[in-house]
């Protein structure tokens, strides 16, 4: 094999370390974008669970104290 076969071939195994490389970046970016969309979900669930205890406990301590609860409209 001559020198430009040599260079050629260098080359060739090169490109093909990227290409493998690249697409194992795709990949762990997929992976990291759906554990994204799952933290995002899961802490949508929460802030709705704080949201709906918060609501609970203010209509819980004005029914101890008598009062009327809040209007849940807003």
């Amino acid at each position: 094999m001559d020198e430009r076969e040599a260079v050629n071939r260098a080359v060739a195994e090169h490109l093909e370390r990227l290409r493998r490389r690249l697409a194992e970046g795709k990949s762990e970016i997929e992976r990291l974008r759906a554990s994204v969309d799952e933290t995002h979900e899961h802490l949508a669930g929460m802030s709705r669970w704080i949201e709906q205890t918060d609501d609970h406990l203010v209509r819980e301590r004005a029914r101890r104290k008598g009062e009327q609860p809040p209007d849940e409209s807003g």
